[in-house]
């Protein structure tokens, strides 16, 4: 372990002591050997220590510790710490209020480059609007970790080389489909439910096909998927997104206003992902691409606290 790394875990401890943290996130796939991250965690104690790292990875067997599996693609230092706070807190491993001290880095180079300590609910940088601790109410936690996962991929590699726009509406279904009309012959319809759930492999691999048509996915609350290309009749609807935002972010703003619908967009001229819950943005997740950070390892930082690493470098 670099010199660099340590002074980062150590400081890391100290802060999560003094400022009474509910836990240190840490970025796991940084590190090259993993009996390092075994030993940070030893040193911890009574610190909880959560893990985050991408679909797939290893991590070190026996873990004492909650395990965020964020999707297996290039984000960036901020989309690190926003996917796994609200993954976590769909979970129930984070709450509204706690303080957290978060470690990132890019993956497998063996350095930790950027600490953050936020609270969680209070940071607009994190989460733009709205409760983020309730948007997965009455939903299986998994079913949106799929959707965000799909999301993000579409939104960094767009589907053949072409950029993709789509959107996801999960949860409180029957209202939904009462504000929607089909744009074309639903795909999905007449598939038994264990044929259509975004959980299984197949499925996911059929949206992602499925995502370059019009329209929105409709997805229950449990993850079956109950029709694609459905056009949001929500254009009555007044309600205020960002500036930058169109029409596609303005409908998925809508429905989870009319309805308790939570609902996923990638943009198709960014490849941003944005979450949105009761009318209004909650987060967003830019696109590292967007940002023109390069996929090369991080600068060498001299120094801490003041040199605790760019939060919009590329992981």
């Amino acid at each position: 372990m670099n010199i660099l790394t340590e002074r980062f875990l150590d400081y890391a401890l100290g802060m999560a002591q003094a400022a009474g943290a509910g836990a240190i996130v840490v970025y796991a796939d940084v590190f090259q050997d993993k009996a390092h991250l075994k030993d940070f965690m030893g040193r911890a104690g009574k610190v909880k220590v959560v893990l985050v790292a991408r679909s797939g990875r290893d991590l070190p067997d026996p873990l004492d510790a909650d395990v965020v599996k964020v999707p297996d693609v290039k984000l960036t230092r901020l989309g690190q710490i926003k996917v796994a706070v609200l993954l976590g807190l769909c979970r129930g491993i984070f709450h509204e209020g706690d303080t957290l001290v978060c470690l990132t880095g890019v993956a497998m180079t063996g350095e930790v480059d950027g600490l953050m300590l936020t609270e969680v609910g209070s940071e607009y940088e994190l989460f733009s609007s709205g409760d983020a601790s309730d948007i997965a109410a009455g939903m299986s936690p998994e079913v949106l970790e799929r959707i965000i996962d799909i999301s993000v991929a579409l939104g960094n590699y767009g589907r053949e080389g072409k950029a993709v726009g789509t959107t996801f509406v999960l949860g409180d279904t029957d209202s939904v489909l009462e504000y929607c009309e089909p744009l074309l012959l639903n795909p999905f319809h007449g598939y038994p439910p264990e044929q259509r759930n975004i959980l299984e492999v197949a499925v996911t691999e059929t949206v992602k096909e499925f995502s370059t048509i019009d329209g929105a996915f409709i997805v229950r609350e449990n993850g079956v998927v109950e029709a694609a290309g459905m056009f949001l009749r929500t254009e009555a609807r007044n309600v205020v997104i960002p500036r930058g935002l169109g029409a596609r972010h303005k409908s998925a703003a809508a429905i989870t206003a009319l309805t308790k619908a939570v609902a996923v967009t990638v943009s198709e001229s960014s490849g941003n992902v944005s979450v949105f819950h009761e009318g209004a943005v909650v987060f967003e997740i830019e696109n590292p691409h967007l940002v023109g950070v390069s996929g090369g390892a991080p600068p060498e930082v001299p120094s801490l606290p003041e040199s605790a690493g760019s939060l919009e470098e590329q992981a």
